[in-house]
């Protein structure tokens, strides 16, 4: 083979090379960005062109975030003659857990169900360490704990007490 005939082989494969490379920058390079987008349930990813051009995800978890009401406003909730569960009736400690509590378009029972879990993570803490259970009491890391103790297992009061939320 002769030095010319080699050295066109090498700028072609050099083209060929460069072409591959570099396939994704030009116009209709943000096609693997939309393949990833296709991945990631439709949102943008960090890096594709569509994220680049709208606001940054709601939250780190990419969950929406609430917005924040003004000072003073509060959510409207269902009075206590209304609280009634689908079927069947609430106790009168579930009754007065849930009154205060229930915001109206919500099911009173759905509420009620994350007081007893709140019941549940702290018997279940308790049980493995009466230390980790109080240190999740301090730290907030158990969602309704306060009311839910106070009103459907009062059996972990002297828990909240050392945890010094009561």
């Amino acid at each position: 083979m002769s030095v010319r005939k080699a050295a066109g082989v090498s700028v072609a494969a050099l083209a060929a090379a460069t072409l591959a490379l570099t396939a994704g920058c030009g116009a209709g390079g943000d096609e693997p960005a939309k393949a990833k987008e296709r991945d990631n349930g439709g949102r943008p990813t960090a890096s594709s062109p569509a994220a680049q051009d709208k606001e940054p995800p709601p939250g780190e978890d990419g969950r929406e975030r609430k917005p924040k009401k003004p000072k003073g406003e509060t959510t409207p909730v269902v009075p206590r003659a209304s609280l009634t569960p689908a079927t069947g009736s609430f106790t009168k400690k579930e009754k007065k857990y849930l009154v205060g509590r229930v915001p109206e378009g919500l099911e009173p029972a759905a509420v009620l169900e994350a007081g007893r879990t709140a019941c549940a993570r702290l018997r279940t803490t308790a049980k493995a360490s009466r230390k980790d259970a109080i240190s999740a009491l301090k730290a907030g890391e158990i969602d309704n704990a306060e009311p839910a103790v106070e009103h459907l297992c009062p059996e972990f009061e002297p828990l909240l007490k050392a945890a010094g939320k009561k």
